[in-house]
């Protein structure tokens, strides 16, 4: 188990690559799957063992950019290009050396035949003075950068990355040849106006697309089809681009990530005004993400039964015959005995990309979830956990016997799913395993499906029906394996119970410096942010407050987002001169939910909200930026959950819905006072948007 929650599978760890190219492929095939948020913590992890490598960071910039992070990848972007020693600035100032020459006095400084013979002059100054006698173009750095740019441009729409792209693209496409450069090259040229050279590096890209595809296998040959596709939308051949994409689309053995990234081109283009055949999108369906709940194998001696060990084949066969109709790809589910093994098991058949979520302790989940299935059941668990893409716990703690925590990690489940899907462009859907007549308690198959959303993307296996065919010679509580020496499970506990909340901890930058008089205006200062929260989100469960530090907790997250935006707004808004204040305050702002405590204080019998979640909060606000929010994965996680249904319900009943915050991952911080590391997010509003 790690403390952030969340570990890769098997050969993504630290120290399991040879060398920079195995750890880059490993990043990259993970920014192909769109994990970007595991590509960019890898990323950085590689960086402990080649801490100079310039083409680990890009990647570590790229992985943001697709993450959504854009602030923090153009800041990672300013250290970098540096490094690389980008030419184009290095040659518009020799060009102006230059022009004082008597022979190029007056010499035309747009000409950019003319400005790109000085910037290879620029480069080999730069090889000359680095000692590069060889002088070799990095190409694979340059193809970075340029992809960097590409994606920035997509998102700002900034002719800037439009002009540092196309530099890099041109650079490495002149010296490798590399196609995926030759046509970023094209499309940002079309985009800056300069259609002549768009055309000839679309022609040279179809010329090399189309001599290099017979011979290419795999990947190579998709990637090398979808280049030829675009080259002929920029050519205005819409009919030999769609035939490009067909060949792309007859590639043996495509994996979804090259669908993805191909999708992701086109999306762009079609943004961007281009006419991109709606045939091309059919034939590059995106991946299918399939969220799973199901029943659990029945407890020994369990009258009635629900699910029988009669059933385990033909509960498998129906799980695979729905995944085959799906065409699932990427499945996220709960690891108990019974039907969510058996999903993540036929996930892994198909090759598919496996998430387990557990609602506590490895040790708890097994002795209340799995062992009553005896040990071949444990050795199933294992061997799933070590297959599987990421294991995440939506918290470390005990179980305890409150079943709250499974429809805590049910959220977590679904949180997670859409998270991944919004980066894919897709909708995920529910396969359940169901009985009407189980129990329908917190957690329960029966409770996921009842808070799913969406009705028209939820698939039904039903149990009853199933048990109803079984053979005679089999009844229903016929033992397929002896579980009489299996362990009881832990005991259920009522009290205290455990609930599932959101909590805010804050702390005011700048209250050591004030003085003694100033105090009582600071309280007018927050006493007038008090009237903007009070004015514009609901009342929170509880506040406490002491010194510079605040402890709020809410029952959703999206009441305590709200929350935290007022708070912020406030301090960013109101003027504390005119509370006789001498200097600004800031706020930090740490958000994170699970499952706590709640009572009263035996000694002041006021109201209490407790448990190791509420001291995790306190850890995540000291390493926030001033001014800003940051949240764990578990507060986004339900953050995503609550905001979807709220989608949904108002496109279903036509009212009018829009974002209202926007969501960057930052990585996996280490938090305060030594309390582990955990995956964490920077939140802030959307402009214009009026909130939930």
């Amino acid at each position: 188990m790690v403390e952030n929650g969340t570990f890769p599978a098997p050969g993504r760890g630290p120290g399991r690559y040879a060398g920079e190219r195995e750890w880059m492929e490993a990043i990259r095939q993970l920014i192909g799957e769109g994990q970007t948020f595991l590509a960019h913590d890898l990323a950085w992890e590689s960086l402990e063992f080649h801490p100079g490598s310039l083409k680990l960071r890009l990647l570590a910039t790229l992985a943001l950019v697709r993450g959504g992070a854009d602030d923090e990848a153009r800041r990672l972007l300013g250290e970098v290009t540096l490094t690389l020693g980008d030419p184009m600035p290095l040659a518009r100032e020799l060009w102006s050396l230059l022009r004082r020459l008597p022979a190029l006095e007056g010499s035309d400084a747009s000409n950019p035949e003319a400005l790109e013979a000085v910037a290879e002059l620029a480069r080999r100054m730069v090889r000359l003075g680095s000692g590069d006698q060889a002088g070799a173009v990095d190409g694979e750095a340059l193809k970075l950068l340029g992809r960097i740019h590409f994606e920035l441009w997509r998102n700002s729409s900034s002719r800037d990355h439009l002009q540092a792209g196309r530099d890099a693209c041109l650079s490495n496409f002149r010296a490798v040849g590399d196609p995926e450069c030759g046509i970023d090259g094209a499309i940002f040229s079309r985009f800056l106006g300069d259609e002549p050279a768009a055309q000839a590096l679309a022609q040279d890209v179809a010329r090399l697309a189309e001599a290099r595809f017979p011979a290419a296998r795999g990947k190579e040959a998709f990637r090398l089809a979808a280049y030829l596709g675009e080259a002929r939308l920029l050519l205005g051949e819409a009919e030999g681009a769609v035939e490009a994409f067909r060949r792309a689309a007859a590639v043996p053995e495509r994996h979804y990530a090259w669908v993805v990234e191909a999708r992701h081109r086109l999306q762009l283009l079609a943004e961007r005004g281009f006419d991109v055949p709606e045939g091309v999108f059919a034939l590059l369906r995106p991946p299918t993400v399939v969220v799973f709940t199901g029943e659990d194998l029945d407890q020994p001696g369990e009258d009635p039964p629900v699910f029988p060990p009669a059933l385990e084949e033909p509960v498998k066969r129906e799980i695979r015959r729905q995944l085959d109709a799906l065409g699932a790809e990427i499945g996220y589910c709960a690891a108990s005995a019974g039907s969510c093994l058996l999903f993540a098991e036929a996930m892994l058949e198909r090759g598919g990309e496996v998430h387990l979520h557990l609602p506590c302790s490895g040790e708890d989940f097994i002795a209340a979830r799995v062992r009553h299935g005896g040990p071949g059941w444990v050795r199933r668990f294992h061997t799933a956990t070590k297959l599987a893409a990421t294991v995440t716990f939506a918290t470390e703690e005990r179980l305890l016997g409150h079943d709250v925590l499974f429809r805590f990690n049910n959220q977590m489940i679904e949180g997670a799913a859409r998270l991944r899907s919004q980066l894919l462009g897709v909708e995920p859907k529910l396969l359940a395993v169901i009985d009407y007549t189980a129990a329908r308690e917190s957690g329960a198959a029966a409770d996921f499906m009842d808070h799913w959303p969406d009705i028209a993307s939820l698939r039904l296996i039903d149990l009853e029906e199933l048990r109803s065919a079984l053979p005679e010679a089999i009844t229903p509580n016929s033992p397929v394996e002896s579980v009489a020496a299996a362990p009881a499970s832990p005991s259920r506990r009522t009290e205290p119970s455990r609930v599932i909340k959101a909590m805010l901890f804050a702390d005011i930058v700048g209250f050591s410096k004030l003085r003694e008089e100033e105090l009582p205006g600071l309280w007018g200062f927050l006493e007038e942010i008090q009237g903007m929260v009070e004015r514009g989100a609901p009342p929170p469960d509880l506040v406490e407050s002491w010194g510079d530090a605040l402890y709020v907790v809410t029952a959703t997250a999206r009441h305590m987002l709200r929350y935290a935006f007022l708070v912020q707004q406030g301090f960013a808004r109101i003027d504390p001169v005119l509370h006789g204040l001498s200097q600004p305050l800031r706020l930090r702002v740490g958000l994170h939910a699970g499952p706590v405590y709640e009572g009263f204080h035996p000694l002041t019998d006021r109201r209490i909200i407790y448990g190791s979640h509420v001291s995790r909060a306190a850890r995540i606000e000291p390493v926030t930026v001033p001014g800003q929010i940051y949240a764990s994965q578990q507060f986004v996680s339900l953050l995503t959950a609550e905001e979807n249904r709220v989608r949904h319900e108002a496109l279903t009943t036509g009212e009018p819905y829009a974002p209202w915050y926007a969501i960057d991952y930052l990585g996996i911080i280490a938090l305060a006072k030594n309390y582990g590391s955990q995956p964490a997010y920077h939140i802030k509003p959307l402009a214009g948007s009026a909130g939930p």
